[in-house]
């Protein structure tokens, strides 16, 4: 059995049903690293392990949101995959829609059809009212190290956490990595206690004293919570990559009822999915100029507003809120100033009768409001951090801040622990001044000087969301990330200056002045 069952979806495809699947959830030069080629990276997996000569810790690897990965009546002759999806029912569900729509003359059967599909895709993911889940939902978990665990790395050259499994199985060597999976609806003070307890036992398997922690996208809370509980003892770095570390605009957008579907960002979403899918194409590029010119998506936009104004309190009442509402992790994503009206906005009047579940995100609200101070004693410490952002790739376009500059998947401003940042195809202005000239992006899109951590965030122009895909430079600088022992400071070591370029393989590159 294929332990990865969303294996075969092509990198491209995956990052953007990803991004529209989040959003659904919420409302909803290339060669082999193989070996010291960077400072510090050594090449020892040949060699017997003596932890007193080693000097590279064991890493933890916690993985972002897996929309695939979750399981139901896992490993019994039941079992079937959270997210319920056939083609028979999707056509079974457009027949009835039309079929409908043109017998009633009118729309509303098309919709309500697809309403119904939706609940039933999306089902599986709804969890009570107490915050735990209706079904019995279990994932793919590798309790050991990845040299038990090949099924995780091998022959995996795309992006994102599989390829940096691979890169630190190939480099560290295999018996120091440690993949870990979970249920990223949960409460993250739970899944927590499942990264407390890998942590111990990769510290116990590799006789280390501590580990590497790379948090990946939805990894980034969990983390947080882990830190939050455990404290950072047994961390010797820390690296936030494309992370939830500050949560997600797009969780307080849904979860307040910013719905929104808007021409400028279908435009530039698409656009970008098109380029992605097939590289610099002028012809195609011009289609999509061509098409934006004669106003087709602000027609769509007349469309979809038409949709929203009707359907929208029938989307959240029979799919939104008894689905998602309830998923613990979400209430800890979204921004503080939208936490009260959130509250209102799903609960109302019933928010007494939830108070259980309140106290789950408003404890999550109150970790993530002492996150700050937690990472600053972490660095003051000694412990190494390292937060890595990207940006200039559109967001779905499907909730009002959508045109926030972001890595096609999460929002830059959140990813980069709030650093300043101009709007998607904008920039920040010609008489814009930053606190710190050094802080400002060449391209004057992002300045860091209102980031949290500024002199330990990278920003990356062009690269996709949880990047580092295999044999990349990208990955050469995660794993640069990973062992180096000099001064940690973003942009002090020259071959990575805190702010880089992205090209479509994931070469990066200096700005040129």
């Amino acid at each position: 059995r294929d332990t990865d069952r969303s294996r075969g979806l092509g990198d491209v495809y995956k990052r953007q049903l990803l991004a529209f699947a989040l959003l659904l959830s919420f409302v909803t030069p290339a060669f082999a690293y193989k070996g010291a080629e960077t400072a510090n990276t050594p090449a020892q997996a040949e060699k017997a392990h003596d932890p007193a000569a080693c000097n590279i810790t064991p890493v933890v690897l916690v993985r972002g949101m897996d929309m695939m990965g979750l399981y139901i009546d896992k490993d019994t002759e039941n079992e079937r995959n959270a997210l319920n999806f056939s083609i028979k029912d999707l056509l079974f569900m457009l027949c009835k829609g039309i079929y409908g729509a043109v017998k009633e003359k009118n729309f509303d059967p098309f919709a309500q059809a697809v309403i119904d599909y939706a609940a039933k895709l999306l089902d599986g993911y709804a969890m009570k009212e107490n915050g735990t889940s209706k079904y019995n939902v279990s994932v793919d978990q590798y309790p050991e190290s990845a040299e038990n665990h090949p099924e995780i790395w091998e022959d995996y050259d795309s992006e994102g956490e599989r390829g940096m499994a691979r890169a630190c199985a190939e480099n560290l060597p295999a018996d120091h990595t440690f993949f870990f999976t979970y249920d990223w609806r949960s409460d993250p003070y739970a899944v927590a206690d499942e990264i407390a307890a890998t942590v111990d036992r990769a510290i116990a398997k590799s006789g280390h004293k501590k580990v590497t922690i790379v948090c990946a996208s939805m990894g980034g809370i969990m983390t947080v919570a882990y830190l939050s509980k455990y404290g950072y003892s047994k961390v010797d770095r820390c690296l936030f990559m494309s992370s939830t570390m500050c949560g997600a605009q797009v969780a307080s957008d849904v979860l307040t009822g910013k719905i929104a579907i808007k021409a400028d960002e279908m435009y530039n979403y698409f656009s970008g999915l098109l380029a992605d899918v097939t590289g610099s194409n002028e012809i195609v590029s011009a289609m999509m100029k061509t098409l934006n010119f004669v106003g087709v998506f602000k027609l769509l936009q007349k469309v979809t507003d038409c949709i929203i104004d009707n359907y929208k309190d029938d989307v959240y009442e029979r799919v939104l809120i008894p689905d998602f509402a309830y998923m613990p992790v979400l209430w800890g994503l979204l921004q503080p100033e939208d936490y009260d009206e959130a509250v209102d906005f799903v609960f109302g009047d019933n928010a007494s009768a939830h108070a259980d579940f309140l106290a789950c995100g408003e404890r999550l609200q109150k970790m993530m409001a002492n996150r700050t101070a937690l990472i600053e004693n972490m660095i003051r410490d000694g412990v190494k951090v390292a937060v890595v952002a990207h940006y200039d790739r559109p967001l779905a376009p499907l909730y009002e801040n959508a045109n926030f500059n972001g890595d096609g998947v999460l929002e830059t401003y959140q990813m980069s622990g709030y650093a300043t940042v101009a709007k998607y195809g904008q920039t920040l202005g010609d008489d814009y001044v930053p606190a710190k000239a050094e802080y400002l992006s060449p391209d004057r899109c992002v300045d860091l000087s209102t980031a949290l951590f500024p002199e330990h965030t990278y920003i990356i122009k062009g690269a996709p969301h949880v990047a580092a895909a295999y044999g990349t430079e990208y990955s050469r600088f995660f794993l640069w990330l990973l062992t180096y022992d000099g001064d940690f400071r973003a942009g002090k070591y020259e071959a990575y200056p805190q702010f880089m370029l992205s090209g479509f393989d994931q070469h990066l590159s200096k700005w040129e002045s």
